[in-house]
């Protein structure tokens, strides 16, 4: 007699296939169906449960070893969780997936923010570095990466630029298509869900990280750093004080009524990294309503709306140039002379736009090749701190504008590793704030005593490769637990 399988106990789960859940591209919005082939959840069958009732057999201490058994599940799943998702095996082959047309900008995007995880590592270590070449007395202005060119493998600031013009990229490539298409009606349902889900977007995940970073002061964990670079958060009388002090500032860098000053820009005291935060929700905004109308525009030093705007303009350019390579294959445009000569083209404007990008942060009136950049620069933009805003602007649109016309280089943003910073691009930006202040300051500081009583450089230089190390795997893991267990979710 054949016995009948009993049912499964999970089978009432039902997974929804990623793939599917885009947008199909004909204005419905995404589909819903289970993906069997692909489990989100192991499905246990009858002889599952039953081996799973053997790890737990009835024996007169079972009172004892329950308390146990849950403090080892509890440590097991902490761990499990801290091992970075490139160490984990994929179940549904998500690395050999293939690229999106812009994949690009993800890479671009992930190795911006390392690039920013640099800066603020470096310049703590090393603040000359800040200064240009040849920008004053030897000693402070001479080094190899103090050139133009190499300094942008730390160029923070100038990072920031380039993260604006992909956010304009990419908040506008959906309505933009839909545009396109004249989907009007979907398109405004697009924008306005947009618009909804931005704030929480940004908002939710840096309240909690500075709700840490506030725990983690409180504690007295937090170290300023020599220079006094760094925004470091206050102690402030008892716990309630300092939790109201706390939400006082989550409310205020989240206000969308706040006007974002540009020249005096607010940094949350919990994390001062966050200053972005504000100027990528008002952009964004921006973003949003350029895409509806364009009104009539003030001239004034608005080089962070320039930025998200650009990211529009090129967005568009990506869509036209797409639909003429379709429609005009027939007139051989891509002859090998007339490529060669493109991408040397726009190799040399990617060149000319790092120089701009790697702006000095100290002495630049000084320091030639860009001394001459500040007798041009507009009026509007000549005040203190927006000069290198200003052609860190220009750079940044071109740097974007060059990469996107070039498959030559687009091609190192398209490699695993910078696809994966790409990922957890946002949750290291968030998160490295915090590490360094942290365990980055334990080790600088220890550093910098005993350059002061006479240790030297050479132990200075030789500690800093392993701070370096140290600093960088822990917020790696970090930004990766942070990416899978906050951003991923929102």
């Amino acid at each position: 007699m054949a016995h009948s399988r009993a049912p499964s106990r999970a089978g009432i789960l039902e997974e929804y296939d990623m793939e599917q859940l885009r947008d199909n591209g004909d204005g419905r919005g995404p589909s819903r169906k289970s993906s069997p082939s692909r489990a989100l959840l192991p499905i246990l069958e009858t002889e599952d449960f039953d081996a799973e009732m053997k790890i737990f057999p009835s024996r007169p201490h079972s009172s004892v070893r329950g308390p146990l058994i849950l403090i080892r599940t509890f440590v097991v799943a902490f761990l499990t969780t801290l091992i970075p998702s490139f160490l984990r095996r994929s179940p549904d082959g998500a690395a050999s997936k293939k690229l999106h047309p812009t994949a690009y900008l993800d890479g671009l995007r992930g190795v911006a923010a390392f690039i920013v995880f640099i800066h603020h590592y470096i310049i703590d270590w090393y603040p000359m570095l800040c200064r240009g070449y040849a920008s004053s007395e030897p000693a402070h202005s001479r080094y190899f990466l103090q050139l133009p060119l190499i300094r942008v493998v730390y160029s923070g600031r100038g990072m920031v630029s380039v993260f604006f013009v992909i956010s304009g990229y990419v908040l506008s490539y959906k309505a933009i298509r839909l545009m396109r298409a004249r989907q009007y009606s979907v398109l405004l349902d697009s924008l306005a869900s947009s618009i909804f889900r931005r704030g929480m977007r940004l908002f939710i995940p840096i309240t909690g990280s500075t709700f840490i970073s506030m725990l983690f002061c409180r504690w007295g964990w937090y170290s300023q750093d020599p220079m006094g670079r760094n925004t470091i958060p206050a102690r402030r009388g008892d716990f309630w004080f300092q939790f109201k002090d706390w939400c006082h500032h989550v409310v205020r860098v989240s206000n969308p009524l706040l006007d974002v000053n540009r020249r005096d820009l607010y940094a949350p005291p919990d994390d001062g990294h966050l200053w972005t935060i504000p100027i990528e929700y008002r952009g964004s905004i921006i973003v949003f309503l350029a895409l509806l109308c364009v009104a009539k525009l003030i001239w004034d030093s608005h080089w962070e709306v320039f930025l998200f705007l650009s990211g529009i303009l090129f967005c568009d350019i990506h869509f036209q140039a797409a639909s003429l390579s379709l429609r005009d294959h027939n007139l051989h445009l891509d002859k090998s002379h007339h490529k060669f000569a493109k991408e040397a083209l726009l190799i040399i404007t990617s060149l000319f736009a790092l120089h701009l990008v790697c702006f000095p942060d100290e002495h630049a009136n000084t320091t030639p090749g860009y001394r001459t950049l500040i007798g041009l620069t507009p009026r509007s933009s000549s005040d203190q701190g927006l000069t290198q805003r200003f052609w860190m602007a220009i750079g940044a649109f071109l740097l974007v504008g060059a990469i996107n016309f070039s498959t030559l280089l687009q091609r190192p943003f398209t490699t695993p590793l910078a696809q994966y910073l790409g990922r957890i691009s946002f949750a290291l930006y968030i998160v490295h704030g915090p590490v360094l202040y942290t365990l980055g300051m334990k080790m600088l500081l220890p550093a910098v005593r005993d350059w002061n009583h006479g240790g030297g450089w050479v132990n200075y230089a030789l500690g800093a490769p392993g701070a370096r190390v140290v600093n960088l795997v822990v917020c790696v893991v970090a930004a990766d637990v942070f990416w899978r267990k906050v951003d991923a979710g929102m």
